[in-house]
């Protein structure tokens, strides 16, 4: 079960993201979109509701966070973004961006809680 910590926020969907992904700043001012490489500066986790084009959604910047996975990983693995959003398990590399923690192992389409704590990945 997440706890949101005390840091969510509420952006405008510069394109369609769906819930329970990891975002970065979109090119307008207060807008984001999905991350979609592990060198992305990823900023948090949208909440379970998908977000249209326009509309406002939370970003979970603080705390733990519902996110969904791709491939698979251990628990205590560094967490960054796939193509599209998605939580995959962070490998080493410049300008390599982790988001946080995974809080348990997971399978690939599994929801976990993440741990948000943005670090490099070295």
């Amino acid at each position: 079960m997440p706890n949101p910590g005390a840091f969510i926020k509420s952006y405008t969907a510069e394109a369609a993201v769906p819930g329970r992904r990891i975002v970065k700043f979109g090119s307008a001012a207060g807008a984001i979109v999905a991350a979609a490489a592990a060198t992305d500066a990823a900023i948090g986790i949208t909440d379970q509701l998908d977000a249209a084009q326009g509309m406002l959604t939370d970003v979970i910047m603080s705390g733990s966070a519902e996110l969904k996975m791709s491939g698979t990983g251990a628990a205590g693995a560094p967490v960054t973004a796939n193509a599209s959003g998605l939580g995959v398990a962070a490998s080493a590399g410049a300008g390599n961006v982790a988001i946080g923690y995974a809080l348990s192992a997971w399978a690939d389409g599994d929801i976990i809680d993440v741990a948000i704590a943005r670090h490099s990945v070295t």
